[in-house]
């Protein structure tokens, strides 16, 4: 197969819930209601072999326990996307047990592991410093979200794509795009830049969340969405960045990955 396209397909209800591969968040959402859907993983895919997912059921915000609603079940598919989407074959599944109102959970977890075969290697986030030895860790994070918001307000296109090519680079090799499609992706991002959006400022209470096995790390709001996001002042409207940031080894300030 010369271009596997792993995606998590879930359905999810009552709760906030977030599924990681590799420790990389694939998926987070607050859910008041109940949601199917499939999401691509494969950028959280550094190389073939045994991956980890795990996936978390948390209460709404604001709630201490779990609604007796919540629900969660989710499986890894594989598909080939060489000529068209085909589907191969089903890997890892999952499906939490009810909750029962009186236990009163806070939170649930499970993990298990699935074997990807994907055509590349990637160094990604490895390489990276651990951040348990980075002394103002969070001021360095707020720090490098402010970057990112005066280069977009500023309209500081050609540095922004510089700042993202890291990322940009795993999310080409490893979703198999063309040149043209890559240009795309960042066009499309920069023409909603200029169509009326802001970056907003970061929240005063916006929790610093570490992925990767502690080499990144990212702001999020209490709902689970990324701290870093833009709105429309007209329409009212949002557009998330979901981005996250990792200190290179012999450098001292955060990066995105």
């Amino acid at each position: 197969m010369r271009q596997p396209y792993y995606m998590v397909d879930f359905s999810v209800a009552h709760c906030m819930f977030e599924i990681r591969i590799n420790d990389i968040s694939v998926m987070t959402l607050d859910i008041p209601g109940q949601v199917a859907s499939m999401t691509p993983v494969n950028f959280s895919i550094l190389e073939s072999g045994v991956q980890t997912i795990s996936a978390t059921l948390l209460p709404h915000s604001g709630q201490l326990s779990l609604d007796p609603a919540a629900m969660l079940k989710f499986n890894i598919k594989l598909y080939d996307v060489d000529k068209d989407f085909v589907f191969k074959e089903q890997l890892a599944a999952y499906q939490f047990a009810p909750v029962k109102e009186e236990q009163k959970i806070p939170v649930l977890r499970h993990q298990l592991t699935f074997n990807a075969t994907v055509p590349y290697q990637l160094k990604g986030w490895q390489e990276g410093t651990n951040l348990k030895d980075v002394e103002d860790m969070n001021e360095k994070l707020r720090a490098a979200y402010q970057n990112i918001a005066t280069l977009i307000n500023n309209k500081r296109y050609d540095r922004f794509k510089e700042v993202i090519t890291n990322r940009e680079h795993i999310m080409v090799t490893s979703m198999y795009m063309s040149p043209k499609q890559a240009d795309a992706r960042i066009a499309g991002l920069i023409e909603d830049f200029e169509a009326g959006f802001k970056v907003a400022p970061i929240p005063a209470n916006a929790v610093l969340q570490t992925y990767g096995n502690g080499k990144m790390a990212a702001l999020k709001k209490i709902n689970g969405e990324s701290a870093l996001y833009l709105v429309n002042e007209e329409t009212k409207e949002e557009l998330m960045l979901d981005m996250m940031f990792y200190i290179p080894k012999g450098k001292t300030a955060f990066e995105i990955i």
